[in-house]
């Protein structure tokens, strides 16, 4: 599959991270010669503000090149709105995240939806993705219409691990590398180094997601504390959160001291406190393994060009 997909100077996408994903950082991410990205949930179902920012984004830019991501449920609930979004936008990728409905619906039932809610915007043109925790056959990409995936292993931030003994982003990127030779798969986890970046175009990547480090970017909106809590931390200093007491799903993230409990399945009220609030010692914010590597607070243009300095300029 192309890289031309995604259009952009340098094979770096923005991981759509929940209140992370901005139009400042989506601005930022773009002009840094790399792709960016907005998250539905950020916006929590607020579609009118999505569609303000989406409008922003390109009257910016003149471009209509940014990823998007929707939960399965939202694309479902609002579906007029989400249809209405990526048509009027022309938006060339979006990015599906099953969470609620890939762990209490059925197999058969997934497929039903899929179909019905992917189906139009295939008709649109739009490159639809997956993103994953664990490998998709050939056969169920194919029955919900997918080009790619992005995969998440244990080093990923937020959600990133299903089950007792979950594979690295690059064992499951290799796994559905194999499964499904004819989709685009995205790493999307634990990526922080020029080295990471090379070794995953050598595998065959064509774009590399990067969240945690661009979260600590300057032009981040997230609040200074935070950022240099990312900065003087290692992923030691990381928690496995628990989706609920009843699923065996892990959601890496760095927890401040006033962190206490779940406020809902996402802690969104505590992930509000920690990136904007400005009490540094409340809340948390999701990380993963490339938390490593901040040392300091850097420009997107710098912290893309870094990660990209190993493959030649002919290749990015």
């Amino acid at each position: 599959m192309s890289n031309k997909i995604f259009n952009s100077k340098y094979p770096i996408l923005e991981a759509c991270m929940n209140k992370g994903s901005t139009l400042p950082l989506a601005l930022a991410v773009h002009n840094a010669g790399a792709y960016p990205s907005l998250c539905g949930w950020t916006y929590e179902n607020n579609h009118r503000l999505m569609r303000n920012d989406l409008k922003n984004f390109v009257e910016n830019t003149g471009s209509n090149n940014i990823h998007i991501s929707f939960e399965l449920i939202e694309l479902e609930k609002y579906n007029a709105e989400c249809l209405s979004m990526i048509k009027d936008f022309n938006i060339p990728t979006i990015e599906i995240i099953f969470a609620r409905y890939g762990i209490h619906l059925s197999e058969t039932e997934l497929n039903n939806k899929a179909q019905t809610l992917f189906g139009p915007i295939k008709d649109l043109g739009t490159k639809i993705f997956r993103r994953i925790l664990f490998p998709i056959t050939e056969e169920q990409r194919q029955l919900h219409f997918l080009d790619g995936f992005c995969v998440k292993g244990h080093d990923a931030a937020g959600g990133s691990s299903y089950g007792d003994n979950p594979p690295s982003t690059q064992e499951l990127f290799l796994k559905q590398q194999e499964l499904t030779p004819n989709a685009l798969v995205i790493p999307y986890g634990g990526v922080g180094t020029a080295e990471q970046v090379k070794n995953y175009f050598d595998l065959g990547a064509t774009i590399i997601a990067v969240g945690t480090v661009l979260a600590a970017s300057a032009e981040s909106p997230i609040k200074i504390e935070t950022k240099l809590a990312m900065v003087n931390a290692s992923k030691q200093d990381l928690q496995k959160f628990s989706y609920n007491n009843k699923i065996n799903y892990k959601m890496n993230a760095l927890p401040f001291e006033a962190y206490t409990h779940q406020d809902d399945l996402n802690r969104t009220a505590s992930l509000v406190s920690g990136l904007y609030k400005k009490n540094t010692k409340q809340g948390h914010v999701y990380a993963g393994h490339s938390i490593d590597h901040i040392t300091e607070i850097l420009p997107c243009t710098t912290i893309v060009q870094n990660l990209c300095k190993l493959i030649p300029q002919s290749e990015a």
